[in-house]
């Protein structure tokens, strides 16, 4: 827990200069020829476990090279060294099955790539994905939304769980949180935090909520009523 103190410390440290907390997060599908460039490794960036069940897809890396979010990486947590780089072959970073599967900010984009092209895990977070989206080609293969593709995959599978985690200072959530009166709303789960969107990663107790998302619950977790 120490190390964990001083290494959000210094990502809140690395926030605290000229930095928009509240700050819509995205990536250029452009940025897939970048995928594997070698800027961030796990031995230059805290990564946790490269092979737990339970992965997070980074942001962009707001709080200086390694990310608000790289305090939360443990030995039942792998984050992926591709901050920033969300699309190209980061979604196939970590375990293959996973069990849980998260994205915060613009790693939303390669957690919806698991999500559709792999079609693992049984629980996936959405960590205050901050930026609207609309109809985007995210698998190449023409727009579709996001929320869409959160719907076929738990359609694939009955025992299937999503969390949305969002600030109610943010944006981007709210197809997400639509999903709750459609015929999967019995199993999407929401919760608000009200912490700015870059200090989302500071949320007490937030890994356990993308290791064990059930577990988690800050009193505003609600499920769907299903539609």
């Amino acid at each position: 827990m120490k190390q964990l103190a001083v290494v959000v410390a210094v990502a809140l440290a690395g926030c605290a200069i000229g930095t928009d907390f509240d700050e819509a997060q995205d990536s250029d599908p452009g940025d897939a020829d970048k995928a594997d460039a070698p800027s961030q490794t796990c031995q230059s960036v805290r990564c946790g476990n490269q092979h737990a069940d339970a992965i997070l897809f980074p942001g962009n890396p707001a709080c200086g090279p390694a990310g608000c979010e790289r305090g939360l990486a443990s030995n039942d947590l792998f984050i992926p060294p591709r901050n920033g780089k969300p699309w190209g072959d980061t979604y196939e970073q970590g375990e293959m099955p996973a069990r849980v599967l998260s994205g915060y900010s613009s790693g939303r984009i390669a957690l919806l790539r698991r999500l559709a092209l792999v079609d693992d895990g049984e629980h996936a977070v959405m960590l205050d994905p901050s930026w609207d989206d609309g109809a985007r080609d995210f698998l190449g293969q023409g727009p579709v939304r996001g929320d869409q593709l959160v719907r076929t995959w738990l359609r694939s599978d009955p025992n299937r769980m999503f969390t949305l985690i969002y600030s109610k200072r943010s944006t981007g959530w709210s197809n997400y949180a639509a999903l709750q009166t459609t015929d999967v709303g019995t199993r999407v789960r929401v919760c608000v935090v009200s912490e700015p969107h870059l200090l989302v990663p500071t949320v007490k107790d937030l890994a356990t909520a993308l290791v064990d998302p059930l577990a988690w619950d800050n009193g505003t977790c609600r499920l769907g009523a299903g539609g």
